[in-house]
């Protein structure tokens, strides 16, 4: 029997070496890549029953793509659960609305032989049995499917309002994101070093003078020129984020918004603090639509290369920071956040090349 790939993105592709190193055979199923032997027809009931094993990928919403319950009661596994189960290093899970990537990536530098698995860094299927300790950032999406909890110690950050638009509710939402709570250890502490300490179970005095790098795309300082500083904040994919940054930042400044705002289904975002906002993309009349801020300047299905140059045309008599804090996922702008933070910065060094 063959068993079934899920969906063919970074996690269905890792599904695809893993299988190919057990000599399991298998089909993939993925309605939207273009691939030869890729079936792009929804598997039903019967077809789904045939398959020895679905091995599924955390993005598939299964009760909105099997709405009838034809999914019901079909075995499944998801690349965590693997992992679990082959494994043999110290799993640590962080999780929550905000911060997770910063804790993990902080976490990542104070404790050695580590690695960073999961939705920051590499494919956790990728990575089994090749060190002491594994960092695992983990997504309201995994932490919903993954069958049982199997973590040493377990980090809930925060939760805010997130991924409403496939969870349904932000009860449900809150709830999949208390599941890491099943950890052997659990815990809210967000302080890396501290984590480290407890983990380790060592005088945290020993890290207190390290140096900890920041995340690229998390508030990260790209160019400071004449009366300008320009802030790459594209890792802020919701409003949770998005204030985080604004509380951070010294007035005067101008922030630029972008990307698709359904994901947390909110109303009305006041944002009190930057002088303009700018709103770009093929999102800016729904974003225009929720967020209230008296001067609001629309490029409606517009690149950010011309806001760039409409902000670059302004006069400035005093320093002025430039925030490029989404605020959202990015929809139909771009592939994911790192691209648009890069096409920022690649934007910010050519306007002064």
């Amino acid at each position: 029997m063959k068993s079934l790939i899920f969906g063919y993105g970074v996690t269905g592709q890792s599904f695809e070496r893993y299988l190919k190193k057990k000599n399991i055979a298998f089909e993939i199923y993925d309605a939207n890549v273009i691939r030869p032997n890729i079936i792009k027809t929804l598997p039903d009931r019967k077809k789904l029953e045939s398959y020895e094993m679905i091995y599924m990928s955390p993005g598939i919403n299964i009760q909105k793509i099997f709405s009838k319950g034809e999914f019901d009661d079909i075995p499944y596994l998801t690349d965590i659960d693997i992992f679990f189960r082959e494994d043999n290093s110290y799993k640590i899970g962080i999780t929550g609305t905000n911060g997770k990537s910063t804790c993990c990536y902080h976490l990542h530098q104070l404790l050695e032989n580590s690695q960073l698995v999961g939705n920051i860094g590499n494919p956790v299927l990728d990575k089994i049995n090749l060190c002491s300790y594994s960092i695992i950032e983990l997504s309201s999406f995994q932490l919903e499917k993954v069958k049982e909890i199997k973590l040493d110690f377990g980090v809930l950050l925060n939760i805010a309002p997130d991924h409403i638009d496939y969870h349904g509710s932000f009860s449900e939402y809150t709830k999949v994101k208390n599941r890491i709570r099943e950890s052997k250890i659990a815990t809210e502490e967000s302080d890396p070093k501290k984590l480290w300490s407890i983990i380790t179970d060592r005088d945290q005095r020993a890290v207190m003078n390290i140096k900890l790098s920041h995340l690229p795309h998390r508030y990260q300082h790209v160019l400071k020129h004449d009366q300008l500083i320009f802030i790459n904040d594209s890792k802020a994919t919701n409003l949770a984020a998005l204030k985080f940054a604004l509380n951070q930042t010294s007035e005067p400044y101008i922030l630029i918004l972008c990307g698709d705002p359904d994901k947390e289904q909110y109303n009305v975002c006041e944002i009190s603090g930057p002088t303009k906002v700018y709103i770009f993309g093929k999102h800016t009349k729904e974003i225009s639509e929720k967020v209230s801020h008296p001067e609001k300047i629309l490029f409606h299905n517009q690149d950010l290369s011309l806001v760039m140059k409409s902000i670059f045309k302004e006069v400035y008599d005093r320093q002025t920071t430039i925030l490029f804090s989404p605020g959202h996922p990015s929809g139909q702008d771009y592939k994911n956040f790192e691209e648009r933070g890069e096409h920022f910065i690649k934007l910010v060094m050519n306007l002064y090349d």
